[in-house]
């Protein structure tokens, strides 16, 4: 009885990710093709199926993303689209003391669920806030770290939001995008690499696989590329 136990659990362990992933995947295929018809912000309760357990531990953790990112003490980061919060709340706790990290969604129920979060974990240096990627609320040159993660994808203009996150990224600043091959709108890194070119970046140092990278770029010496062609 007890070995029948012990099995049961073990196959539980086997068959439970697996079905998880089967389940994401297949549901993953469905809003990729909507979405090559249709854009649209990724539904809220969908952040809760991508931001699961098994990815945080082993494919895409936080701390990892975080390292990743050289953040120091005192930085200002911007977030863009920060989902459950997982990854805003790991970046907060490596720019204490006196750094911020300004998580913003267009989405006002990620936010509040976002600020609800932080309220009751007691983090004093995350600011939730309602904002649009293509006008962001941030002086010029103002910020230390950008980053995305599986957000800039869902944007229908990417590249017009990069020129937004050069126009707030100080010179010496990074802009880090990670995405997730889970994610519908997954791209592979030649197509961020591209977009990030024609904003006005350069590649800095990319990290990662085919299931979860994360790319860092820094502004281009001659940053005329940054400027939208009409201006």
């Amino acid at each position: 009885m007890f070995s029948d136990s012990v099995r049961f659990v073990g196959e539980c362990y086997v068959v439970y990710p697996l079905l998880v992933f089967l389940v994401l995947a297949v549901f993953q295929a469905i809003i990729r093709i909507v979405r090559r018809y249709h854009k649209f912000p990724i539904p809220a309760f969908f952040t809760q199926l991508i931001d699961n357990p098994i990815r945080r531990r082993f494919i895409q953790p936080p701390e990892v993303v975080a390292e990743r990112m050289d953040l120091k003490p005192g930085m200002i980061v911007v977030e863009i689209g920060p989902g459950k919060g997982s990854y805003t709340i790991a970046i907060a706790e490596r720019v204490l003391p006196n750094g911020k990290v300004y998580a913003v969604d267009i989405q006002k129920s990620v936010v509040e669920r976002l600020r609800k979060r932080i309220e009751r974990e007691g983090v004093d240096n995350v600011y939730p806030r309602i904002d649009d990627a293509y006008a962001l609320s941030f002086e010029d040159s103002s910020v230390d770290r950008v980053l995305s993660i599986a957000a800039l994808p869902e944007i229908p203009d990417p590249v017009k939001a990069l020129r937004e996150f050069h126009r707030i990224l100080k010179p010496d600043g990074l802009l880090c995008l990670s995405e997730i091959l889970l994610d519908a709108d997954y791209p592979l890194r030649r197509t961020e690499k591209r977009w990030a070119d024609e904003a006005g970046f350069k590649m800095k140092k990319e990290f990662g696989n085919l299931f979860a990278y994360q790319l860092n770029f820094e502004k281009q010496k001659d940053s005329a590329s940054a400027k939208p062609e009409d201006c």
